[in-house]
């Protein structure tokens, strides 16, 4: 065989190999394509196949047959139905950084105890299986490197515990330098995972090697196998047995206990887990590895059974070198070894210090003595895996000298599966609570010690095995398989009992809540003392230093994609959530939920709130919406169908919560306002913008429901909004209130314009009234001037006289144009057919406008033939004629010209209305004619001049163009073009 330098050469090699490929992972010289490869995960995971499940399942082979195969099928059928369990452990982990079953126990529970005994109980599970790992590789060294392979193997005590003294102290090294530095858990142990998953693909080749070797060598061929087989009757009834006895099932229950409980299969499937899309990879690739992995169990078994090997069953592998005279084979057989217990080793380790460390010291230290965390959080770890692995080299020391080790991995399982019932009840039994579990575990353990533990090293310890024969009655079964039946069933008795009659605290209400895979978590809605993120930079020092405070607050602000200027009472509520899940990361949730209760605390009136923080909710919905599934998809749907309705409805809505804390805030509600939701969201009504803070606390406030076109003032233009209120009397918010604002400005221009128009009809009336009454002393007087002509022969008398009557004449002609003006009209086809003297109208527009501007004579010049006429409402074109020229002395003011022309164009008569003004502008020219659509000042004008004259050509089948400028040089000047259709008698001649 081998001698002892030369398996230590062998060792050390191996062991540099594995660092440098760690190393190469860390510096990134090798592709992130590979290190990141869902399959890198799946071969990572292989480390769980320790040399336990490659030689302790020769053992189970040779005394239990196929039952042996459960280990690999439970291992394998966790993944296979990964969403019932890993996918929500996975989403919790990811959520509130929740990196080992200690860390979720005490999340869910919300204790620091359950923290602690979890830790504890996972320990004292791990350190048997880590002391078979240490025995087997030093045993497989004594065995190659001893003369007589035979007899004297077992002889070499001292040799031994030195060589697994050395290999322990290389797991250390090898921990310390590529599991301790990823401190934050932000990014994977890259190094650490791949050298893993290079150790698994190496362990899986060479076992199948041995395999392979065992069937084409020492049996010669597959055939003489099979004839061998036949020749062994007893051998394929004991398999055949196997299948049926009670034993195999309750090792499939407990080895899928210890796939999820162990912690270095938590550690890898959870806390190094890359994506999502790893774990479904992983679902049908790790069983695959699993099934390769148990293949060449049988034919390695049957080889040393053919050649009557007498030493125990798991070292029948290491023989395979021997058998065949092929030494490569025994080397081999020991890399297996090396990488099958180097590689669960270390990553136990790993786990367990963090474990430890968040667990068992941090609770206890105050965090502020240190000015460097992240440096003393380092060392620190770095000392809990030289302790944890000093510590299952003690237990190896304390049983090697027992016989039948390998049993002692029944005992570790066993153990694992005392955490089952709290496992599952994290995701489906939210009823659960910390003093049932406590209970569950306590009991479970006890009855695990004094039935499975002690009679391990004492065979008649408290007398128990009487006691279980007459208890369980299981013909065949081995003594451990009642003890672990036992165990568990009180475990659960109590865990049940007793969560049943006991009361759980709110806030494990709420976590249970949050976890369990069949509620939707409605969390209470709390008032933080703290009001701003200064704040919260201020109050965290104090508790982990200025350094560490401020990264993390910089770390959970960039990951909600907030401002640092945020003060709204649901972003804060946020963030202190997102440092809670980042801390936790770092220090576990048990001292991460110490510090954000004493440092970031709650307002105490609001402790036991019993509203629900509606906006936490919708937030979470949204981030975790593709991980529901079944009804709770569907009513997630629901959800969003009505959340789109309410956002796309045409009227703003906003629901406040009964603190005044806006909930919802909808796009209209947006475009009203000029307030985004990502500012309105979360915040205190008090805090929006003026005048919208006022005005809906004044509707809050009002006994009325109703607030009719309210005018506000927004950007120096007054806007008028109809507000609505009404409370939400629905479940778990029996105390919100909804406002529903609607903007009415259109309207309440528009019933102004109509009370205008109302106002100047009754002035037009009573002017017409008064043109009445002037008229007949104007006619007095004028009779008077003409009788002072013929009474007196003076010539002053007589100009004077002649005077009277020109001014008697002008007031005559004004008075009746006032008379003709204020005559509505009835609209009809009698009216529009009338004959209408186009020069008469404009004459007329022009004389009713100069007795609002006096010099308006020397700027308007009418020069429309008096023989033109049209067919149509002499009072609607008068109206035309007077709203074209006052929009022209409006826009140029005093100095304006005003040309009035027009042409005969076959059956039309073309007027054009011509200024020198400054023109329209070409952006606007599209809209002049639109209701309502004016460029004066506010209060000056209603923006309906044009779009009266526009409808008054309509009516009169006519047509209106605008040409501006009309002079390009200046670029100014405007023309308004009318086609209005001629009187079929007007003479064609100019």
């Amino acid at each position: 065989m081998f001698e002892s330098y030369q398996l230590l050469i062998i060792s050390f090699a191996y062991f540099g190999l594995i660092f440098f490929i760690a190393i190469a992972a860390e510096k990134k010289w090798l592709p992130e394509k590979i290190t990141q490869h869902p399959i890198i995960y799946t071969l990572s995971l292989g480390a769980y196949a320790g040399t336990w499940a490659l030689f302790g399942a020769l053992d189970l082979a040779q005394s239990n047959g196929y039952v042996f195969l459960a280990y690999y099928f439970s291992a394998s059928a966790l993944f296979m139905f990964s969403p019932l369990i890993l996918q929500p452990l996975l989403t919790l982990s990811k959520t509130y950084q929740l990196h080992s079953l200690a860390d979720l126990m005490s999340f869910r529970y919300h204790s620091k105890w359950v923290g602690i005994f979890t830790t504890c109980g996972i320990i004292i599970s791990a350190l048997p299986l880590m002391a078979i790992q240490i025995n087997m590789l030093a045993e497989s060294a004594v065995f190659l490197s001893h003369k007589n392979i035979y007899k004297n193997f077992g002889n070499s005590g001292e040799t031994q515990h030195l060589i697994s003294l050395t290999f322990c102290l290389g797991v250390i090294i090898f921990s310390i330098v590529f599991g301790s530095h990823q401190i934050t858990k932000e990014k994977r142990h890259e190094g650490l995972i791949v050298a893993t998953a290079f150790q698994s693909l190496l362990k899986l080749i060479f076992f199948i090697t041995l395999g392979a070797a065992a069937i084409f060598m020492v049996f010669e061929s597959p055939q003489e196998l099979e004839l061998w087989l036949l020749a062994q009757p007893g051998n394929l009834q004991q398999l055949n047995e196997s299948l049926v006895s009670n034993n195999a099932r309750t090792l499939t229950l407990i080895f899928f206990s210890a796939t999820l409980a162990m912690p270095h299969m938590y550690h890898l499937a959870i806390s190094e887990n890359p994506s999502p899309r790893a774990v479904e990879i992983a679902g049908w690739s790790f069983p695959l590895y699993m099934m390769w992995m148990a293949l060449p169990i049988l034919p390695i078994l049957w080889a040393g059974q053919a050649v009557g090997l007498e030493f125990p069953a798991h070292f029948f592998a290491l023989a395979i070198g021997h058998l065949t005279e092929i030494p490569a084979f025994s080397i081999f057989a020991f890399i297996c070894t090396l990488a099958a217990a180097s590689a669960s080793l270390i990553i136990i380790t790993v786990a367990l210090a963090s474990m430890s460390m968040n667990h068992l010291f941090l609770p206890f230290y105050s965090l502020s003595k240190n000015n460097n965390v992240y440096y003393f959080l380092r060392n620190i770890k770095r000392g809990f895996m030289a302790a944890v692995m000093l510590l299952a080299y003690s237990v190896y020391i304390w049983v090697s000298t027992t016989p039948d080790l390998h049993n002692f991995g029944y005992a570790s399982f066993t153990a694992a599966f005392q955490f089952l019932p709290g496992i599952l009840a994290v995701l489906y039994w939210p009823r659960a609570n910390k003093t049932g579990l406590l209970a569950g575990l306590l009991a479970g353990f006890t009855v695990w010690a004094a039935t499975i533990l002690l009679p391990f090293f004492s065979p008649d310890a408290l007398g128990l095995m009487p006691i279980l024969d007459q208890l369980f009655i299981f013909t065949g079964d081995n003594y451990w398989t009642a003890a672990a039946i036992m165990s568990i069933g009180f475990n659960m008795s109590f865990f049940g009992l007793i969560s049943r009659l006991s009361s759980s605290h709110e806030e494990e209400r709420y976590a249970a809540m949050v976890c369990s895979q069949d509620d939707l978590s409605r969390p209470p809605i709390r008032r933080l003392t703290l009001t701003s993120i200064d704040d919260f930079s201020l109050a965290l020092e104090d508790a982990i230093g200025q350094n560490l405070a401020q990264r993390e607050i910089n770390k959970a602000i960039e990951k909600l994609k907030l401002s640092q200027q945020e003060s709204r009472p649901f972003a804060l509520r946020l963030l202190r959530r997102q440092i809670e899940s980042n801390l936790s990361g770092l220090f576990g949730p048990t001292v991460a939920r110490q510090i954000v209760t004493q440092y970031l605390p709650y307002h105490p009136k609001s402790e036991h709130s019993k509203k629900t923080d509606i906006g936490l909710m919708e937030h979470r919905l949204e981030k975790n919406n593709n991980n529901l599934s079944g009804l709770a998809s569907e009513l997630d749907s629901l959800r969003r169908y009505h959340r789109q309705t309410i956002e796309d409805l045409p009227i703003g809505i906003c629901s406040l919560s009964e603190d005044d804390e806006v909930l919802l805030w909808n796009k209209t509600m947006q475009e009203l306002t000029g307030i985004h939701s990502t500012t309105s969201l979360g915040s205190q009504l008090s805090t929006l913008s003026s005048p919208w803070s006022e005005t809906l606390q004044t509707l809050l406030d009002a006994p009325e429901e109703h607030l009719h076109k309210e005018p506000l003032v927004i950007n120096s233009q007054t806007r008028w909004f109809t507000l609505h209120k009404t409370g939400l009397q629905a479940q778990h918010a029996s105390h919100n209130k909804t406002i529903l604002l609607e903007e009415v400005t259109s309207t309440a221009l528009l019933e102004q314009e109509v009370l205008h128009s109302e106002r100047l009809a009754s002035i037009g009336r009573l002017a017409a009234g008064v043109a009445h009454e002037i008229g007949n002393p104007v006619t007095g007087i004028a009779c008077l001037a003409q009788n002072l002509k013929y009474d007196s022969d003076v010539p002053a008398i007589h100009d004077a006289a002649k005077d009277i009557l020109e001014q008697t004449q002008r007031i005559t002609r004004i008075v009746q144009s006032l008379v003709t003006f204020s005559h509505a009209g009835a609209h009809g086809k009698n009216q529009l057919h009338e004959i209408v003297d186009c020069y008469l109208c404009a004459d007329d527009a022009v004389h009713l406008l100069s007795l609002e501007q006096k010099q308006l004579g020397e700027n308007v010049v009418n020069d429309i033939n008096p023989e033109h006429t049209i067919n149509g409402d002499a009072q609607r074109i008068l109206q035309v004629f007077i709203n074209l020229i006052k929009n022209a002395l409006d826009a140029s003011g005093d100095d304006v010209k005003i040309h009035l022309q027009s042409m005969m164009l076959d059956s039309y008569i073309e007027i054009s209305i011509t200024d020198n003004g400054p023109g329209i502008a070409a952006d606007i020219q599209e809209q002049i004619f639109d209701p309502f659509f004016t460029t004066k000042d506010p209060g000056e004008g209603t923006g309906l001049g044009l779009s009266v004259v526009y409808s008054i050509i309509e009516e009169h089948r006519g047509h209106i163009e605008l040409i501006s400028p009309t002079d390009t040089l200046t670029q100014r000047g405007c023309c308004f073009k009318l086609q209005l259709p001629k009187h079929s008698n007007t003479s064609a001649a100019l």
